[in-house]
């Protein structure tokens, strides 16, 4: 199963949010399957608890054999994956998004045995350069979860 990973580009923010920006493009909900914030809620607002939450986005149906209730709407071509957004600038997350990422990409292993983690810059460096701005040893790491 591919895991493909973004940066919501924003300072702030979380799957309501998200959800709101994407239903304002004209999408019928939220592109990504999960959100993982950062704490800033807000513009202004930020609360320490939220920060490495993770939220849900699109449904999915948590089968062994996994059928998709939406596909996701995160990457071009690849919307048959799951689509996973870290709130922040890219490469700019928090010691506790990390750690929520890696709890999440261990979960999906189990549910799936096979992951193949991958970020947005992978599928898009022209228009995505930097989405979500991880290391080549954090996505071997990540692949070895």
């Amino acid at each position: 199963m591919k895991i493909i990973l973004h940066c919501s580009d924003s300072n702030f923010g979380n799957a309501a949010l998200i959800d709101s920006w994407h239903r304002d493009n004209g999408w019928s909900m939220i592109g990504y399957h999960f959100v993982i914030l950062n704490g800033w809620t807000g513009a202004k607002k930020y609360h320490k608890v939220f920060d490495g939450n993770v939220e849900t986005g699109r449904p999915i149906d948590d089968n062994k054999y996994f059928e998709w209730d939406e596909y996701g709407a995160h990457t071009l071509g690849h919307n048959n994956s799951i689509g996973i957004c870290l709130i922040g600038k890219s490469a700019s997350f928090t010691d506790n998004q990390i750690n929520s990422l890696k709890d999440l990409l261990r979960l999906l292993k189990n549910q799936f045995d096979t992951i193949e983690v991958l970020q947005h810059s992978d599928f898009d460096p022209v228009n995505r350069p930097y989405c979500a701005g991880f290391t080549k040893e954090q996505m071997e790491e990540f692949n070895k979860l």
